[in-house]
């Protein structure tokens, strides 16, 4: 898959997506020569205030809504501004998009949009609460790749860089979705690291690694292959260590979930990485 389209999902309210996660997209959309698009969602004053139809019990309800739906405007207004700037000093700039929401976007509609480009870029803020429904769901509805950026604040993140990559690979028909659709960024990195967690779930390994290896030296990426002991570790702290050993810039990995009573129940892979990504995530199904 050759990304040319890529999509930013922004959030005006109630804490507007950091400058920095716009920054990173816009780097990450440039290192792969592809356009990218935001799209920031704006309180819809109607909407909210069908939310609160016992208002009249409470103190000011009216007042609070106007105070929310003006902050998520202005913060919506102010996103948008800046990602144009960005993204045109990039050249990397298509379009900015807006949606009128109530207090929680619907994730179906960033799915809409999401299926219409090649990936989707969705911010993981620290409380991972209320964004948990909107990730799955572009995760497993989309149909296309989705790169997790992790907004972090305690510290300064890395400028957005696809030098080095690794891939968690199991032999998963998730794992073989997400390297098909990372292999682009993986054919002009410097260092691939092919990475298989042994003694944590049985392994349909049925083809040896050299098979897999040869696959990606026909198509020009020369990947180290390892396997990393589980040794009874959670394996989102495995996954997070080789990560952090290896200085990642970008982590590729297929989510793996299955169908009860039709909700998706994510493997502890999918939902360790999920919660905590540890650099950004590139991630399919």
């Amino acid at each position: 898959m050759t990304n040319k389209d890529s999509l930013l999902a922004l959030t005006s309210y109630p804490d507007a997506t950091p400058d920095y996660i716009v920054e990173q997209a816009v780097d990450f959309s440039r290192l792969m020569g592809a356009r990218l698009s935001a799209l920031v969602f704006v309180l819809n004053r109607g909407r909210v205030a069908r939310m609160h139809s016992m208002g009249e019990w409470l103190i000011d309800v009216p007042g609070l809504i106007d105070e929310a739906v003006q902050r998520s405007a202005t913060e919506a207004t102010r996103l948008l501004a800046h990602f144009e700037n960005v993204a045109k000093r990039r050249d990397v700039f298509e379009k900015s998009l807006s949606e009128q929401t109530s207090i929680f976007p619907s994730p179906d509609t960033i799915v809409e949009h999401a299926r219409m480009h090649d990936m989707t870029f969705l911010p993981i803020p620290k409380q991972f609460v209320l964004d948990e429904l909107n990730s799955e769901t572009v995760i497993f509805g989309s149909g296309r790749p989705t790169i997790l950026l992790p907004a972090i604040t305690e510290y300064k993140p890395k400028p957005a860089a696809l030098d080095i990559i690794a891939v968690a690979w199991d032999f998963s028909r998730s794992a073989a979705r997400a390297l098909a659709d990372a292999m682009p960024i993986l054919e002009k990195a410097k260092r691939v690291h092919i990475f298989t967690v042994v003694d944590e779930k049985p392994m349909p390994e049925k083809l040896s690694s050299e098979r897999l290896e040869r696959h990606l030296l026909l198509h020009g990426v020369d990947a180290t292959l390892e396997r990393v002991e589980a040794a009874g570790r959670d394996i989102g702290k495995v996954i997070e260590g080789f990560v952090s050993a290896n200085h990642a810039d970008l982590l590729v990995m297929g989510a793996f979930g299955h169908s009860r009573m039709m909700e998706f129940i994510l493997g502890g892979a999918t939902r360790s990485i999920l919660n905590h990504p540890p650099v950004p995530v590139l991630i399919s199904h």
